[in-house]
């Protein structure tokens, strides 16, 4: 499993940034973390690396779902922490997704089911004054 030390946001960025450019459309990233582990920073790079604007991305917390346009379609960007992942499907997400849209959730457990088989997984540590972020791509095993 890669892991890495992000000393500071531009970092958690970056790695967003860097990880949007290995995720194929349809891909999903499901994010696990505490409060504050920089799940919607992770997301702005995210956004930017696809050619978005990292600036329209917020926290979806209030708003469950977000929907960000970039030069290669849509980003869904979703936060179970409320409506868990039961609720998340009263909103008709997967009749608006489509297989050239890349989902990004918050708070996600593993739980299921994710619109595409591509599904990734990202969890974020406080760690002293940054954060310790560990992934696994589609088909890798959790450490």
């Amino acid at each position: 499993m890669p892991e890495t030390f992000l000393p500071d946001d531009a970092a958690t960025e970056a790695l967003g940034e860097a990880l949007s450019r290995t995720t194929p459309p349809g891909g999903t990233w499901l994010l696990q973390g505490d409060l504050g582990a920089g799940k919607t920073t992770w997301t702005r790079g995210f956004l930017r690396g696809l050619g978005g604007d990292p600036e329209e991305v917020a926290s979806p917390t209030y708003a469950v779902l977000h929907r960000y346009g970039h030069p290669a379609g849509r980003l869904f960007h979703l936060d179970l922490y409320r409506p868990g992942p039961e609720g998340v499907w009263s909103l008709g997400l997967e009749e608006s997704l489509t297989p050239a849209d890349w989902l990004v959730v918050e708070w996600a457990d593993g739980q299921g089911p994710w619109p595409t088989a591509w599904v990734a997984r990202l969890w974020l540590e406080t760690e002293g004054e940054g954060r310790r972020a560990k992934w696994t791509l589609p088909g890798e095993s959790p450490g």
